[in-house]
């Protein structure tokens, strides 16, 4: 059994490898990942240096840890389980048994040490800013991991209405808790519902089949969680074929002409694809405004470099967008040259990447001066 589980987990790597390399090749992480990675080390030293004076001393304690019982979860409980392991499984209870509670362990570790990683990057927050204690912090952790637990136990017991009310109440039970009973009772009380939990779990879902298809629907959904993202943030990449251009029901649907001028109707067709086209005018504002927010949040000294960062990557970004619009079947009924099409092409990156980081420029310098 353990075998199974390490030849799973070793495709679940390969295949989530395999996704990394096709998003992130060498100018990528020459000129994206490790850039990101070196500033956001000293976004941060620079942020715990003066987060006395910051903005996090004007957010209430309670408000941080209300959101972080919101936004902290587990996705999922892994099993490993797949469709062709009905009759095996079932028939070999103990390698069933086996497998699912590897799952578990594995799952809850994983999640662990998430969650620890997270609450030690905001350890300074607690400490300096709300003078939260270590012992306090260690009671956090077991209240968000122990809650995160409970969530996925009553995922497939409970209806989604009954999961968001039971949702709010542990987070205004853990927020409550942490705040107002002391540590030692707290804690005593999440470890006794950590080991239910775990009890439960077992009884329930380790020891049992009843419950066998929608865990191998949730394992299944976990082994392509990526990759569910990516499509859901480029809709486009779920095949090689260019996106088909749906007729707009609403957004300029008997538009008048964009430009008076006659040859301008290269941008005219490719601006009102962006407009009419939510994939992408969407990805589009959302990169944008992204970097703007990651601009007005970093220090003085970053805006520069987040800004030239964004320059290049919202232009290349850009050209993809331009080029797969233009790669659309409807430019074979126009007789356009190549020239043409390499005039309009700078004339919409002036538009869409120019312009707007001229005018976060400008802002910049301004606030700067002032």
């Amino acid at each position: 059994m353990t075998n199974i589980v390490q030849q799973r987990r070793k495709l679940e790597r390969s295949h989530n490898f395999k996704l990394l390399a096709s998003i992130v090749d060498w100018t990528v992480a020459l000129y994206v990942v490790v850039p990101a990675i070196v500033i956001g080390f000293f976004l941060y030293k620079d942020f715990i240096l003066n987060i006395s004076t910051s903005w996090v001393i004007h957010i209430p304690l309670v408000f941080i840890i209300v959101l972080l019982f919101l936004i902290t979860r587990i996705e999922t409980i892994r099993t490993y389980l797949q469709r062709a392991d009905h009759l095996f499984l079932i028939q070999n209870r103990k390698q069933m048994v086996r497998l699912k509670q590897a799952g578990l362990y594995w799952s809850l570790s994983m999640h662990l040490i998430l969650l620890g990683s997270g609450l030690a990057l905001l350890a300074p927050i607690f400490i300096i800013v709300y003078h939260v204690t270590v012992l306090e912090l260690l009671s956090l952790l077991l209240l968000l991991f122990t809650t995160n637990f409970m969530k996925v136990v009553l995922q497939l017991k409970l209806r989604k209405w009954q999961q968001l009310v039971s949702n709010i109440f542990m987070c205004i039970l853990g927020t409550i808790c942490f705040l107002y009973v002391p540590t030692i009772i707290t804690s005593l009380i999440y470890l006794i519902l950590l080991v239910y939990c775990t009890s439960f779990y077992n009884k329930h879902y380790v020891y049992i089949t009843k419950f066998f298809d929608q865990q191998v629907e949730l394992d299944q959904a976990a082994f392509y969680k990526w990759q569910s993202l990516l499509f859901q943030i480029a809709p486009e990449l779920r095949s090689q074929l260019v996106p088909t251009l749906k007729k707009p029901r609403l957004l300029w649907k008997n538009s008048k002409r964009m430009f008076r001028r006659s040859d301008y109707f290269i941008e005219e067709l490719v601006c009102k694809t962006m407009l009419r086209q939510k994939q992408y005018r969407l990805g589009y504002l959302r990169f944008l405004l992204s970097g703007i927010g990651l601009i007005i949040i970093v220090p003085a000294w970053a805006k520069m470099i987040i800004l030239g960062i964004l320059y290049f990557t919202l232009r290349s970004m850009m050209q993809s967008v331009i080029q797969q619009i233009l790669e659309h079947k409807i430019w074979s009924i126009f007789q356009v040259s190549n020239e043409q099409f390499q005039t309009a092409n700078k004339r919409l990156l002036k538009g869409f990447v120019d312009l707007p980081l001229l005018c976060v420029l400008i802002i910049f310098i301004i606030s700067l001066v002032n």
